[in-house]
């Protein structure tokens, strides 16, 4: 209890020393005037008023996290990891859309205030119209702030990354708060989770995800299925062809671990059924009758991204031979790439030199890791679904390494765990001397 209070204590000092923060710069003669200019960009006329409404949002979000139902030594973590996101969100960001003119997050913001604008729920596959949907809805609790906005969809991201967290606590047994800041402040999670868009949403409904399946195997609790039906769910509110993406890893449950039979039945017959769902809705979306118009299809939709600063020649789809052959070149872009000198401006430089650092762990994962450790389901089941996706994305990854950098957030979280677990440092058993 004593400890208890000590933690309660501190979490609340943490609010206090960011209030007193943000009082104190806006009290600094002349921010307001540079948070406006480097807010030319957004579609909104009082951005002083904008971005103030911003920070008191953000200190009511992070106040919030000291009455979430969640462990007391959590929330101090949790604090500070908002705080960072926050400086992120409101100040780094403000150069990053001061940079960029046509952003989708202006869109997110100014349609849903628009007098022509009707509210029509939220549909499976209707990304866009789902974003403006949920930009509305906040606009009907708190007064229309660009910067207000974009802080709520910085808070589903830290919501996604503790539920990611707390799927590696569930599978290790233990905490390991390394873990817990090593995946909230990587560079990419903490910056493109933070953004007005999809990402944040995406990453929540995998979050979800991926929490039920490691609930209900190490578990063994049929409730986890719900919790992976919602992430699923969520996933395809915003990019309905990542479900069947989602769902096939699954198969791996089907021919090891050890449920009880009713258990595993009741999980196969689940995906079975979702997945063959959102595959034939996967099919339907994009017209595909024959293996012809599956090529065609992926070539056209590939060559669409290859556009702005970071794009590059689209190689040519014309048979699955072809697109077979990319495979290897399109999985490692959309996992690993830009690298150091491949693009050639400020966000890319810092792009290549964080996917160096992947490729470092990689390189000191594929040393350390046990093959014993593949024995073990859910790590067979988090590779599959890590090549699974990287292939289908190395198709619309290559050619745009802009686009590479914020979709490779979708399964960020489950690489980082993976080099994590598998190059963990093993300690020697040193045999007694007889």
């Amino acid at each position: 209890m004593i400890t208890q209070l000590k933690t309660h204590n501190k979490s609340w000092t943490y609010v206090l020393i960011a209030t007193c923060g943000i009082g104190i710069g806006l009290a600094v003669p002349g921010f307001l005037d540079t948070v406006t200019a480097l807010g030319h960009n957004i579609p909104q006329g009082d951005l002083a008023t904008d971005y103030f409404t911003g920070l008191v949002w953000a200190i009511v979000l992070g106040a919030s996290i000291l009455v979430w139902p969640i462990p007391t030594r959590d929330k101090t973590s949790l604090l500070v990891v908002w705080l960072a996101r926050s400086l992120v969100t409101l100040v780094f960001m403000l150069f990053y859309e001061s940079n960029y003119s046509s952003l989708d997050a202006y869109s997110y913001f100014l349609v849903p205030q628009q007098s022509s604008f009707v509210w029509e729920g939220l549909r499976i596959g209707a990304g866009t119209q789902n974003i403006y949907n949920l930009a509305w809805l906040q606009g009907q609790v708190i007064p229309a702030s660009y910067h207000a906005l974009k802080v709520s969809f910085s808070m589903v991201g830290l919501i996604a990354v503790y539920i990611f967290y707390r799927a590696s606590v569930v599978f290790m047994q233990q905490e390991n708060k390394k873990v817990f800041y090593t995946l909230a402040l990587f560079p990419s999670v903490l910056f493109w989770s933070s953004i007005l868009g999809k990402e944040p949403i995406i990453l929540l409904g995998i979050s979800l995800y991926v929490y039920g399946v490691v609930g209900w195997y190490r578990l063994k609790k049929l409730r986890y299925l719900w919790v992976m039906a919602l992430g699923v769910i969520v996933v395809a509110l915003i990019r309905a062809w990542l479900v069947p993406i989602l769902l096939a890893p699954l198969a791996i449950f089907a021919l090891q671990g050890t449920q009880s039979k009713m258990s595993k039945a009741a999980f196969i017959t689940f995906v079975f059924v979702v997945f063959l769902l959102s595959f034939n809705q996967f099919i339907n979306m994009f017209g595909l009758e024959t293996m012809d118009d599956m090529v065609a299809t992926t070539n056209s939709i590939s060559r669409s991204w290859a556009f702005g600063g970071s794009a590059q020649e689209v190689p040519e789809f014309t048979s699955i031979g072809s697109m077979v052959a990319f495979v290897p070149i399109g999985a490692f872009t959309a996992l690993f790439r830009p690298l150091p000198g491949d693009v050639l401006n400020p966000f890319g430089m810092l792009a290549g030199l964080e996917n160096s650092i992947l490729l470092i762990m990689l390189l000191l994962t594929v040393k350390r890791m046990r093959w014993s450790d593949l024995k073990e389901p859910i790590v067979l089941w988090a590779i599959l679904l890590v090549i699974i996706w990287a292939i289908v994305y190395g198709f619309v990854s290559y050619q745009n390494l802009g686009t590479a950098v914020r979709y490779r957030l979708q399964i960020l979280p489950v690489l980082l765990g993976l080099l994590l677990y598998l190059g963990r440092r093993h300690t020697r058993v040193i045999p007694a001397r007889r």
